[in-house]
Order: structure tokens, then sequence, then C-alpha cells
């Protein structure tokens, strides 16, 4: 083994340098993707209420819900890219976080009742035959 890496280092440095790297970067987003599917399959962390310190992001991982959805409930639409928190988003319309998360609440409700909730991946506007 030791005698082939040295042998591929003199001979392709370039090539086993991107190869490490590309090795190095799978193992970080693996140990990424797992840590997030774990986290998000965690009872504990499904439905919660909403925090000041969440992102539509978090929220909508933690609701199952697409990217449109969350943007059309929190009216997101003309927020030139800024990232805000829940906090912010429920002051700048002018409710409580309580009043939005039972519009996020009503959402996954009217999300689900479209039959297609399950087989729609996020981020994804309609259903399966759309």
């Amino acid at each position: 083994m030791r005698k082939a890496l040295r042998y591929f280092w003199k001979e392709q440095p370039i090539a086993l340098s991107v190869f490490a790297l590309a090795l190095v970067l799978l193992v970080f987003f693996g140990i990424r993707f797992v840590d997030r599917f774990m986290y998000f399959h965690d009872p504990a962390h499904r439905n919660q209420a909403l925090e000041p310190w969440m992102t539509p992001r978090y929220v909508g991982m933690s609701y199952k819900l697409p990217r449109d959805v969350i943007f059309d409930v929190m009216d997101l639409e003309n927020t030139e890219g800024r990232r805000m928190r829940v906090g912010e988003i429920a002051d700048r319309m002018g409710i409580s976080l309580a009043e939005l998360e039972a519009r996020v609440r009503k959402a996954k409700i009217a999300f689900l009742a479209q039959g297609d909730g399950a087989k729609r991946p996020l981020g994804q506007k309609g259903g399966p035959d759309k």
C-alpha cells in the first residue's frame, strides 16, 4: 500500500491530491448529511413551536413543508435574499410568533390535504403529475 502511494505521489501528484481532496469532501458531506438526517428524524424536532431564532428553512424542515409553502405563509417573496429569523419575520408582518405558528400549522394541514404532500420533494412546485 505504501509503495503504491509513493509511486502515485511521485508519478501523479496532482491526481492523487485531487483524489484525496475528493475523499475528504465526501467524508465531510456524508457526516453532515447523516447528522441532519438523524436530527430531523428525532420526534422531538418535528413540528416544533416557533422560536425567534429559527430560520424559515429550519421551520420548513421541522414541519416537512416545501420552500414555496413556507415563503407563502411568511410572505417572503420580497426579502431580496436577506437571511431573516422567524422573530424578525413575525415583527415585519405585525403578528405574534403564536399567530405565525398557527399559520404554519394551517399551511401544513392544507399541504397534506392536497394528497401529494408525501410525494413532493422539498422546493418542487406542484405534485408528481404536474
